[in-house]
Parts: structure tokens; C-alpha cells; sequence
């Protein structure tokens, strides 16, 4: 068995299990619509009909970024930018926005958040190495010309969106659905979710799931009060991990302070976000490789929702932010 087929494996199980959206708190009558894509499922429901015209539309924007951001897809825009490497180059605008978060996150989370850790992702079998000799000794970063919408970067580091292109497949879809008076959806693709409206005048629920259950779980209950926004995402490695020759575990999340899978006490992290899936994609991978001290503070610096299931000793703990309280969910 291949490591690219390998990290398929792990992709798909981890996108499956890492959130469960829990359906046995919404209401039954409800119109759901589901799909592959990214390596996991997605997966949305509404309280009000979607036609196949607006499926095939939604169907459309999940395959676009795909072809964007896919680190699989030899042709991918990031594919062939991590290739061919130039230093100034001009990307569409989708890649752009991407970016433009990402830097910002990056920036916020003190470095901590990284999308050039593609050749070290690729060396541990969790992407595809496109038959490339990789080798990255440093964490790098890159820049962007908001003039003419192009990339800047000094070093042939390769990108890896993993960590935030389904969040922003997300939020695309939202906007799409909210534009075409389709308010009242969840939307989940491999665990990066939204909610928005209500489920037949009732908040939509979302489970989180319990790191140490293996029955699909859950110890925490999310719900939208007021049918307000919001973008969910977790991130953990109880799952979404393999061992190496010597029985080591490596994780897909990387520490770009040490180039190397993390090592701390985090079970998972749950950051919920009132107006952009993406960035909570993204923040939640880096709250879990700084580890919960720097995580906890961090988020509460930028006003961030956070919850972090951690290990204290031998007991788990939840540890939360103050913006975690304020949304009352």
C-alpha cells in the first residue's frame, strides 16, 4: 500500500469523524444534498429545497477549488505554482484571497500558522511528492502585490492548502446558497462547517466529537441561538495520524518552529468564527501546533471563540477562550 494511498485513507477518515454534525438533533425534515471531493464527503442541509440546478452550481464551486488549491491534482493551480518556481507570479483571484488570509492568520498566530510546509508534508506521506527529490531545512513565508493580484516569494518551498482550502470551499458555498435566498443550511465538507438560519425555527445542532470515543461521540453540542452565523472547524491528530518505521507517531500538523509533527497534550481544538469559515480553518490549525498555553492567549488577543480538549495528566480537561462565552452557544 502506497503512502499517497495511505494519506487518502487518513485524509478521508479524518474529515469524517474529526467534527459530527448531529443529526439526531436537527429535525428530520430536511432537504440534504451529498458528495466526494477533497479526498472526504461533503454535505449539505437546508429546510428549504435545493433544486439540481443550484446542486450542479454548488457541485461546480467545490471542483473550482479543487483545481485551485488540491495538492493531489498534478494541474492544480498551487500544483503547478509549487513546480514551477518563480519568484513574482501573477494567480487568480481565488488563490489570492486564500493567500491574503492565510498571511493574516500567519501573522496573528506569531508564525505559528505556515501553508509552506508542503515538501515536509509530502516527505511524511500525507501529499503526493510528484516524483520531486523535496528537501526544506527552513521555514520561509511569502508575499503578495494586492495591485495586481500576484504572489512573492524568495525560495521554492512548496505551498500546502490543506489547512484552509475547505474552509474556504465552505464559505464560497454559503455565499452562494445566502445570494439565491437559501439562508437556512449547514454545510459540512469533511468536518469544516457552517450553520446559518434555522432548521424549521430551530437552531441547527453540531456535535464535536469525544477524542477517546470510537463510536462517533459527542461531548459538546453546538447550536446557532438566533439563527446567526457560524463557521466551525476542529482540528486533532487522535485520528489523523501514522507511525513511522520505529513505531514514532507522526501527525499531518506541522510545527513550522521546529519543521516536525507536533508533539503536545491537545486532543483537539474548536474554533468557531462569526463571519468566515476560512479563517476558522485555518486558526484552528494553529492553535493546535502552538499547544494551548500560546493557543488560549492568542485567541484571546484577536477576540476568537476557542475550545481545546487537552490531557492533564491523565484526565481530560476542556480549556476555553472569553470570546467562547460570549457567543452563548
Amino acid at each position: 500500500m502506497t503512502r499517497f494511498f495511505l494519506s487518502k485513507i487518513i485524509a478521508l477518515l479524518a474529515g469524517i469523524i474529526l467534527v459530527i454534525v448531529a443529526y439526531n438533533h436537527n429535525s428530520d425534515s430536511v432537504y440534504v444534498i451529498t458528495g466526494k471531493a477533497y479526498g472526504t464527503s461533503w454535505t449539505i442541509s437546508s429546510s428549504e429545497y435545493i433544486s439540481d440546478h443550484h446542486k450542479e452550481k454548488i457541485e461546480s464551486i467545490i471542483n473550482k477549488i479543487d483545481y485551485i488549491a488540491s495538492n493531489y491534482k498534478e494541474d492544480s493551480e498551487i500544483a503547478l505554482i509549487n513546480k514551477n518556481f518563480k519568484e513574482y507570479q501573477f494567480i487568480s483571484n481565488d488563490l489570492f484571497n486564500i493567500l491574503v488570509i492565510a498571511k493574516d492568520v500567519e501573522l496573528k498566530s506569531e508564525g505559528f500558522y505556515n501553508i509552506m510546509l508542503g515538501k515536509i508534508s509530502s516527505n511524511l506521506g500525507f501529499s503526493p511528492t510528484f516524483n520531486k527529490n523535496l528537501i526544506q531545512k527552513k521555514a520561509s513565508t511569502f508575499n503578495l502585490d494586492e495591485k495586481n493580484n500576484s504572489l512573492i516569494r524568495k525560495n521554492n518551498n512548496w505551498f500546502d492548502l490543506s489547512s484552509i482550502a475547505k474552509g474556504y470551499a465552505v464559505q464560497e458555498i454559503h455565499e452562494y446558497l445566502v445570494k439565491n435566498n437559501l439562508s437556512n443550511h449547514l454545510i459540512d465538507i469533511g468536518g469544516e462547517i457552517i450553520i446559518n438560519g434555522f432548521n424549521k425555527g430551530k437552531p441547527w445542532s453540531v456535535g464535536i466529537q469525544d477524542p477517546y470515543s470510537f463510536n462517533d461521540s459527542s461531548n459538546y453540542i453546538i447550536q446557532n441561538k438566533n439563527g446567526k452565523f457560524m463557521a466551525i472547524a476542529t482540528s486533532g491528530e487522535y485520528r489523523n495520524f501514522k507511525l513511522d518505521s520505529n513505531g514514532n507517531k507522526v501527525t499531518h500538523t506541522i510545527n513550522p518552529k521546529t519543521l516536525k509533527s507536533i508533539d503536545n497534550n491537545i486532543l483537539s481544538v474548536t474554533v468557531v468564527h462569526e463571519y468566515s469559515s476560512t479563517y476558522a480553518d485555518a486558526y484552528a490549525t494553529s492553535f493546535n501546533a502552538m499547544g494551548s498555553v500560546n493557543a488560549i492567549r492568542i485567541a484571546n488577543e484577536n477576540n476568537i471563540a476557542l475550545m481545546i480538549m487537552t490531557l492533564d495528566g491523565d484526565e481530560e480537561i476542556n480549556l476555553y477562550s472569553d470570546k467562547w462565552y460570549d457567543l452563548n452557544i
